[in-house]
C-alpha cells in the first residue's frame, strides 16, 4: 500500500521546509483552479498534515478517507504527476549541465590555442637565442687555432648566424602580426636580435668583423605642411622629383614615391623607442627618422584604398585625398607633366 510520504514524494530526512515545497508544487498543479479536483486536494492536504505530524511512514489505507475504488484511483494520478515532475526535473538538470560544458569547452579550446601558438613561438625564439650563443663561444674559443685552419670553419660560423638571424626576424615579425591582430591586450615579450658578430684571427694583428648595417639613402627633403590628415601633391626640397603625402597629428608623414614606394617620415619629437619590424631604416631628414615600408600595413595601394585610416606606429593617418592624389602621381611620373 502507498505510504504518505510516497504520495506527497518525501521521505524521513526531509525537513520541514522540504516537506512544505513538496506541498506548494504539488497543490499548484492539483488545486481546483489549476485543472486538479477538490478530491485530490483533499487527499494532498490530509498527507501533507500526517508527514508534519511524523506519520509519514503510515500507510493511506490506515487513515479513513471515502471508498477504496476513489482514493486508488486519485492516489494513482497524485503519483504519476509527481512522477512526470521528477522526470522532467531531472532532465532540465542534464541540459543545463550539458549546456555549460559546451561553453567551458568552446571557451577553454580557443584560449588555449592561442596561448599554444603563443609558447611555442617563444620557445623556439629562445632556443634560437640559445643556438647564436653557443655559436659565438665556439667563435672566440677557435681564435687560438691557426688562421689558415680555421677560415672556412669561420665562414660556415657567418652564414649559419646570418641564416639565424633572418630566421629571428621572420619569427619576431609574426608574433608582432599575431598580437596586433588577435592579442593586443596580452602583450608579448620583445624578441631580441644581434645585429653584429665579431671574429677575431688567431693572429693578433688581424680581425675581421661581421656587421648587419643598413646603407643610408639619400633621400630628398620633403615639404612640410599644417595640413592634417589630407593627401596631397608635393615636390621634394630643390628638385622637381614629385611625391604625394600625408600628415598626421604629430608631425609625421606617409610619402608615396614614382616607384610606388612607401615611407614613413618619424618626428623625432614624437619618437617611439619601438618600432614595428616592417619599417626598415632607411637614414635622417632633418627633424625626421625616415623608414621604408616594403611589406605589412601601409605598404600597397589596396590597403590604403580599403580602409578610412592606416594606423602605423601609433600614428593615425587617413586615407582622404588618397585615390585621386594617387592617380595625379602616376601621370606626373609617366608623362613627366607638373602637378
Amino acid at each position: 500500500m502507498t505510504t504518505f510520504h510516497e504520495l506527497l514524494g518525501t521521505d524521513d530526512n526531509c525537513s520541514k521546509a522540504d516537506i512544505k515545497k513538496k506541498y506548494r508544487q504539488l497543490s499548484a498543479s492539483l488545486h481546483p483552479d489549476k485543472g486538479g479536483s477538490q478530491a485530490l486536494m483533499k487527499m494532498l492536504n490530509l498527507a501533507y498534515q500526517q508527514v508534519i505530524q511524523g506519520n509519514g511512514n503510515k500507510k493511506c489505507a490506515e487513515i479513513p478517507f471515502g471508498s477504496d475504488d476513489v482514493l486508488q484511483q486519485h492516489t494513482a494520478v497524485l503519483k504519476e504527476k509527481i512522477r512526470s515532475l521528477i522526470k522532467e526535473k531531472a532532465q532540465l538538470q542534464v541540459l543545463i549541465e550539458q549546456n555549460q560544458q559546451q561553453l567551458t569547452h568552446a571557451y577553454n579550446a580557443g584560449e588555449n590555442c592561442a596561448r599554444e601558438a603563443l609558447v611555442l613561438l617563444q620557445t623556439t625564439n629562445s632556443r634560437l637565442n640559445e643556438q647564436l650563443l653557443v655559436l659565438q663561444r665556439q667563435i672566440d674559443s677557435d681564435t687560438t687555432s691557426a688562421h689558415g685552419a680555421n677560415q672556412g670553419v669561420k665562414s660556415l660560423y657567418v652564414v649559419i648566424i646570418t641564416s639565424l638571424i633572418i630566421i629571428v626576424a621572420l619569427i619576431g615579425w609574426f608574433i608582432w602580426h599575431y598580437q596586433t591582430q588577435h592579442l593586443q591586450p596580452q602583450p608579448v615579450s620583445s624578441i631580441p636580435v644581434m645585429t653584429s658578430v665579431s671574429v677575431v684571427s688567431a693572429t693578433p694583428s688581424q680581425s675581421t668583423t661581421i656587421e648587419h648595417t643598413e646603407t643610408e639613402n639619400n633621400v630628398e627633403r620633403i615639404m612640410l605642411t599644417d595640413t592634417v590628415g589630407l593627401w596631397q601633391q608635393r615636390y621634394y626640397e630643390g628638385t622637381r622629383q614629385p611625391y604625394i603625402a600625408v600628415r598626421s597629428a604629430n608631425g609625421s608623414y606617409i610619402v608615396k614615391d614614382c616607384q610606388g614606394t612607401f615611407s614613413y617620415y618619424s618626428n623625432h619629437s614624437h619618437h617611439s623607442a619601438r618600432v614595428a619590424a616592417n619599417l626598415i631604416y632607411s637614414t635622417n631628414d632633418h627633424q625626421f627618422a625616415v623608414y621604408r615600408i616594403p611589406y605589412g600595413n601601409g605598404s600597397t595601394d589596396q590597403q590604403w584604398l580599403n580602409s578610412k585610416s592606416v594606423s602605423i606606429n601609433n600614428n593615425i593617418f587617413s586615407n582622404n585625398g588618397y585615390k585621386s592624389s594617387s592617380l595625379a602621381l602616376a601621370s606626373v611620373c609617366r608623362n613627366s607633366v607638373p602637378f
